[in-house]
């Protein structure tokens, strides 16, 4: 298993997550939105929400949400509030961080960290407390369908003996999980309340009762229990990326400490601890 070492800025913990800052000279192409003379092109739109899916409600939401920051950004320009020392020193430090994180990317960015699996193991077991259920948890298949008749018939098919796998490929018209047997993995009673009410008193591998939300009906059988303050196994896929996450992040840290050693041995630097212990 191998992980890329390209998101630098989460080792450095800086969080510069934000909406684009389109001035005039950036305009290219349709805007679809202007303050002042700045303006938000079609392309940087599309530049920042990829999926072409996401829902129009959300697109405006986001291109508001410019709007704002823009009519914000500008109205503290006319107020000179870039011109603070407040604002002069954050913004610094804002540039001396990408810096950093540019450099550190330039030395790190294209090296794979390679994770065994007898690392992921080891971190298993070492931290097994991190993996205990907070609550008890169901794990259960279903099948989705658009009508009480045609779930009622299935359901009474699975019951007489109808393979379950078989009938989600074949009928469930859940696209996410009818390609893995209507896998619905792990979940509490606050995840899925309805499915969970349905599946009380059930045992493994049974059906449970029909399940009728949000206009469609859910052929539902249990596959698994488990009480809270149980292990989550390693097989599980959250515990199994949890595990590589972690890794990944430790070897980024000695990567850097490795770095950072290095240059305390080729540059000067000191600390004045008595004035570092204050008055």
């Amino acid at each position: 298993m191998s992980k890329s070492c390209s998101s630098v800025l989460l080792i450095l913990g800086l969080g510069l997550v934000g909406l684009p800052g389109c001035g005039p000279e950036r305009e290219e192409g349709p805007v679809v939105a202007r303050v002042g003379d700045a303006a938000l092109t079609v392309a940087q739109l599309d530049n920042q929400i990829p999926d072409s899916d996401m829902a129009e409600a959300q697109r405006r939401l986001f291109v508001e949400n410019w709007v704002r920051r823009e009519l914000l950004y500008q109205e503290a320009l006319a107020r000179e509030v870039d011109e603070t020392a407040r604002v002069r020193q954050l913004v610094e430090q804002t540039r001396r961080d990408l810096v950093i994180a540019a450099f550190v990317d330039d030395l790190f960015g294209d090296r794979q960290i390679e994770v065994s699996e007898p690392d992921v193991e080891r971190y298993y077991h070492l931290h097994a407390d991190d993996f205990r259920r907070p609550d008890a948890e169901i794990r259960a298949q279903h099948i989705l369908l658009g009508s009480r008749r045609d779930a009622t018939s299935l359901r009474d098919e699975l019951l007489r003996g109808a393979i379950f796998e078989d009938k989600v490929r074949d009928l469930s018209t859940d696209r996410e999980t009818n390609t893995i047997g209507g896998d619905l993995g792990y979940f509490t009673a606050d995840d899925r309340p309805e499915i969970w009410e349905a599946c009380a008193g059930t045992g493994p591998g049974q059906l449970c009762r029909l399940v009728s939300l949000d206009g469609s009906y859910h052929i539902v059988r249990l596959t698994d229990r488990k009480e809270s303050a149980t292990v989550r196994d390693l097989t599980e896929p959250t515990v199994r990326e949890q595990i590589l996450e972690a890794l990944v992040r430790e070897t980024h840290r000695e990567r850097l400490d490795e770095l950072v050693n290095g240059l305390r041995t080729g540059h000067t630097w000191s600390i004045d601890e008595t004035r570092l212990a204050g008055p």
